[in-house]
């Protein structure tokens, strides 16, 4: 009997020791899938496992990345919080005690830490109102959000999405990312030590940081990095912006982040979490960059999300490997910020001057990040260039038509170049390059007034002569770019910005292309159209909105795009189909001279879906998203299906979803000969659910069948598929008459 219970003993050491001491992932042999909002979570770092017959779940992966709730962990006393929407549940690890808002609750299993992860048992989940179902012969954990939450939260796409099928049809629900969700004020007191750090408080300027929820998953070089920024930023009052790219050390050729923005930026806050985290907070600003980042020298791990959506605020993290120095510095239009976790050392100044301005070509490392100084009016202007150190030595400027010398020097952490001035006072204009800026100093303005009332730029005919028919025009609408280029030296009216912030136009620049030309940029704040007049006095571009112009106005999106390509089955990436449709359709549309058409995305560029929906609310009368199809495990599922969500402002509107859905989807049928799987409805896609008008969201036939993704790949039948879409919204359009 002993030697029996030994046994048993033995058997049991090694199960906690090959518990306690497998590497990471050691548990996905066990096969516990896992199901959030119809879809398959994979790719986990540290995957779902089974103990003591309850599934086991990475608390920051799922109930933050997945579920939108907010995870805080406190090391003092071991200690994990979950807030979702108006509910905080506190758990300790190796303990069934929790607390759900300040009420002591038991949970049957406890929290553990696995392989430096936290797991929590996912059926803790039910407490905060979330539907926990297993399905024992698929081995399934599957979690469902609680539908009378305001704001459901979809699961981020993974590379490639694994949909669950619920019914005997494939959903594909695009999501918002939110990686960093506002959340609840912690209550307190709690009945254990150290407070939780608090999510962002909406009442207070700047959020106090929420560290991960599970321990750094490799030891970090103690100590705390250090900011050798060398200038605070300043708060501006500039309208809403978009974080649209962010450069790695690859492209900037050196331990340097450039955060690009498509406009002015309001404020940033930064500050360093004692594990060398680097917390950079953008305000003012959502951003259509989600998920991880490059990581590349000193930092061990990047991302950026939507930290907070009231106000909207845009939080970029640097992991980084140790104590090492970093700065945090703005550019002089505010639309680029730089993280560079090196000095840039200013190797070469250039100068060259004309009778009309004179440049500084300044050359680093990376890419300058420069401050224009008036401070020394009338007699200097300094050029301040933050985190630089200059390798080069001051000259004289002999004879510039502004400066008459300047002279290099270093002030701390920043260089600096001081420009002294002969008997006019320039303007500063700045171009950037990929390591360089060049500084133009230049006569102001004369002869061109914005008014904000009538959104007019005019042109004084005193100053300008031209001939209109010669005018190039150039919209990127998606940028909010708008751009008229002159003539070859028509134009006097010299080069500068004015800036207008008037709720549509943002500023006006004036600025001379590679050849000569002048150009006039509109960079404005909502989708705009002009439309240029002139007169016996003056040449007038009218900044328009396009619903003051045109009968109808559709917005075509081609779903996914960029970090998401959606399906990708045989070859074929659901991003790249659906854009190629896409731009047939917009062929077809463009040549109805009483429809005017916009696209959510041109190129392979990752595009978040509240962005999609915000930009049609503009100005759209109609919305079509166009997508592809697919579902694991079931080759034979084929065809073509439109999905629509109704509204009741619909009524208001005079046209329903379901019957933009329907004419779409009998066009595309009789087109194509596809197998006609019908008109659907799902109040919960975000495109459909946030869009303001009628909304129809197509899928063109399943990826995953060989024969229809064969189909799909000729242009033929793409061609077909664009040209009954296009039917179907013409013929909506002549039941519909827009509101206006």
């Amino acid at each position: 009997m002993k030697r029996v219970f030994r046994g048993i003993l033995y058997i049991l050491l090694a199960a906690v020791l090959m518990m306690t001491f497998l590497p990471k992932g050691a548990y996905a042999a066990t096969n516990v899938r896992l199901i959030v909002n119809d879809y398959e979570v994979v790719g986990l770092a540290s995957p779902p496992i089974m103990l003591q017959n309850r599934v086991m779940v990475p608390a920051r992966a799922v109930f933050e990345e997945q579920l939108g709730g907010t995870v805080a962990w406190n090391s003092q006393d071991r200690q994990v919080a979950v807030f979702y929407g108006d509910d905080v549940l506190v758990m300790t690890i190796n303990e069934t005690r929790a607390w759900l808002n300040g009420t002591r609750v038991e949970i049957d299993t406890p929290p553990i830490i696995l392989n430096n992860h936290t797991l929590i048992p996912l059926r803790v989940a039910e407490i905060l109102g979330f539907d926990v179902s297993w399905n024992r012969s698929e081995r399934a954990a599957i979690i469902q959000s609680p539908p009378d939450k305001s704001e459901p939260y979809a699961p981020a796409h993974t590379p490639e999405p694994t949909p669950y099928p619920t019914s005997d049809f494939a959903q594909d629900p695009e999501s918002d990312f939110y990686p960093y969700p506002t959340g609840t004020p912690f209550p307190t007191p709690y009945p254990t030590g150290m407070p939780f750090p608090t999510p962002y408080p909406t009442a207070t300027p700047h959020p106090t940081p929420v560290p991960d929820a599970e321990p750094a998953a490799t030891p970090r070089p103690s100590g705390s990095a250090r900011d050798v920024s060398s200038a605070p930023i300043l708060p501006a009052p500039n309208p809403g912006t978009t974080i649209t790219s962010i450069l790695t050390p690859r492209e900037t050729n050196a331990d340097a982040y450039v955060i690009i923005a498509s406009s002015a930026i309001t404020d940033v806050n930064h500050f360093m979490l004692p594990d060398n985290r680097l917390v950079v907070d953008i305000y003012n600003a959502t951003t259509s960059v989600t998920g991880p980042i490059r990581a590349m020298g000193p930092v061990y791990e990047a991302r950026v999300g939507q930290f907070s959506r009231t106000p909207n605020v845009t939080r970029v993290v640097f992991e980084l490997e140790g104590a090492v120095e970093y700065s945090v510095a703005l550019s002089y239009d505010r639309d680029r910020l730089t993280v560079a976790f090196e000095a840039n050392s200013i190797s070469q100044i250039t100068t060259d001057s004309s009778s009309s301005r004179d440049t500084f070509v300044v050359r680093g490392d990376f890419q300058p990040s420069v401050r224009v100084s008036s401070s020394g009016y009338p007699r200097y202007l300094t050029i301040y260039l933050d985190n630089a150190s200059m390798d080069v030595f001051g000259r004289d400027m002999p004879g510039g038509a502004f400066a008459s010398r300047f002279v290099v020097g270093q002030n701390g952490g920043a260089g600096y170049i001081r420009i002294y001035i002969q008997d006019h006072w320039p303007a500063v204009s700045l171009t950037h390059g990929d390591n360089l800026v060049s500084i133009a100093l230049h006569r102001g303005l004369s002869g061109v007034r914005y008014d904000p009332q009538t959104r007019q730029l005019r042109l004084s005919r005193d100053v300008v002569s031209m001939d209109v028919n010669q005018i190039r025009y150039r919209e990127n609408y998606l940028a909010g770019r708008y751009t008229f280029t002159l003539p070859t030296g028509t134009t006097d009216v010299g080069l500068g910005t004015l800036n207008v912030s008037d709720g549509y136009i943002r500023s006006i620049d004036v600025q001379q292309d590679e050849y000569g030309n002048t150009r006039i940029v509109f960079s404005t704040s909502r989708v705009m159209t002009f439309i240029l007049t002139e007169t016996s006095d003056y040449y007038i571009i009218t900044a328009h909105l396009p619903q003051e112009i045109f009968p109808f106005i559709v917005v075509i999106d081609p779903g996914h795009g960029g970090r998401d390509p959606g399906a990708v089955q045989h070859g074929i990436r659901e991003a790249d189909l659906v854009l190629t449709i896409s731009h047939m359709v917009m062929e077809y549309l463009n040549e109805n001279p009483n429809i005017r058409a916009y696209m959510t995305r041109h190129t392979d560029v990752t595009t978040a879906n509240s962005w999609r929906a915000a930009f049609a609310n503009q100005m759209a009368d109609l919305y079509v998203s166009i997508h592809a199809n697919a579902v694991n495990n079931r080759p034979t599922v084929n065809g073509i299906e439109t999905w629509y969500a109704n509204h009741s402002r619909e009524e208001a509107l005079g046209m329903s979803s379901r019957r933009l859905a329907r004419n779409i989807q009998g066009r595309m049928i009789y087109a194509t000969g596809a197998n006609d799987r019908g008109i659907r409805s799902n109040p919960n896609f975000v495109v459909l659910r946030d869009t303001h008008m009628p909304a129809a969201l197509v899928e063109v036939g399943f990826l995953t069948n060989r024969d229809e993704a064969a189909r799909l790949s000729s242009a033929t039948h793409q061609r077909r598929l664009a040209r009954a879409i296009y039917e179907g919204i013409v013929a909506t359009f002549e039941a519909y008459q827009p509101p206006r």
